[in-house]
């Protein structure tokens, strides 16, 4: 197992270095001035004193360099150009929480509804109640999640002002994001983990365990749900990671002020400093569930360890 870690942590700095250079470079090369919106009209002395301070005046590449450099050694994301005295860092460390306080709500809830529901389907195929949940999970999955946002906000929050649609801090302010969120996750969990029943159920060693008088129940706990797991940990994964980098539209939609609310405002500021620290500080979300990910397929399931360990 030792072996099998070691190998996707290697993997895995790589494919955060290649993601952070390329990163740089697309940001570094893209259209639009960086500092305009700072320096407004002034002098083209004080223009050069802020491109200074922020290295804008030397090559792209000794910029990269430099910044490589202290995001390896010191782990700075770099500072914000629009915000001064802001770094990346400051933004992440205030509103991690934020972001990650309505993902872990919203994951709750689409594990727990989406995997009850994908069992009730898979274990009712072809009844009516079957049919009605996969119509409903193709219209979740098929509608955006910021329209079902602009739906909750009219009916609960302006027809019916069961809740507010702006703020945060209070307990009723996680409620119309959390459910905006949870809804396309529900249907994806659902439709998931129908489908992988359905295979499981279909198996050899399933069918020779009814054929022995095995309880219905005994079956689907030990052998059916345990098995059906592994694309329910695959979408697990990614969405943990995408917990802290929020929804970027439902964040706007509600000014929740989360890592998805500064990123879209970084990328409208043209905060090339926020970008890259934030897109970097994603990929290693990302990447770092992907390894969670690989180790839990190879607890649920010893051959996807011993598979992998070959290559």
């Amino acid at each position: 197992m030792l072996k099998f870690i070691g190998k996707r942590l290697a993997y895995a700095i790589l494919t955060l270095f290649l993601i952070a250079t390329a990163t740089f470079f697309l940001v570094a090369g893209a259209p639009g001035d960086p500092i305009a919106a700072k320096v407004g009209q002034m002098p083209e002395q004080a223009q050069e004193i802020i491109e200074k301070k922020y290295g804008l005046d030397k090559p792209v590449f000794q910029r990269y360099t430099t910044y490589m450099k202290n995001l390896i050694t010191t782990g700075d994301f770099g500072e914000s150009i629009v915000y001064t005295g802001k770094s990346a860092n400051d933004v992440i460390k205030e509103n991690t929480w934020t972001s990650a306080k309505i993902g872990l709500l919203a994951i709750l809830f689409q594990v727990t509804i989406g995997v009850a529901l994908g069992m009730i389907a898979a274990l009712n195929r072809g009844k009516p109640v079957d049919h009605v949940i996969r119509v409903l999970v193709v219209l979740a999955i098929c509608v955006p999640s910021f329209v079902f946002a602009a739906v909750l906000q009219y009916f609960l929050a302006f027809k019916w002002k069961l809740v507010p649609v702006f703020g945060w801090g209070q307990l009723k302010h996680y409620i119309l994001p959390v459910a905006a969120y949870a809804i396309g996750g529900i249907a994806s969990y659902t439709k998931y983990t129908r489908s992988s029943m359905i295979s499981v159920i279909g198996e050899d060693y399933i069918v020779t365990a009814q054929a022995k008088g095995c309880k219905r129940k005994r079956i689907v706990k030990k052998h059916v749900l345990r098995n059906s797991m592994i694309p329910i940990i695959t979408m697990i994964g990614p969405a943990i990671s995408g917990v802290f980098a929020g929804s970027f539209i439902l964040e706007k939609m509600f000014s929740i002020p989360g890592l998805g609310f500064y990123y879209v405002k970084a990328v409208s500021d043209n905060d090339y400093t926020m970008i890259i620290g934030l897109t970097i500080f994603f990929a290693i979300l990302f990447v770092g569930a992907l390894i969670v990910v690989d180790i839990l397929y190879g607890i649920a399931d010893p051959r996807i360890r011993v598979a992998k360990g070959k290559k």
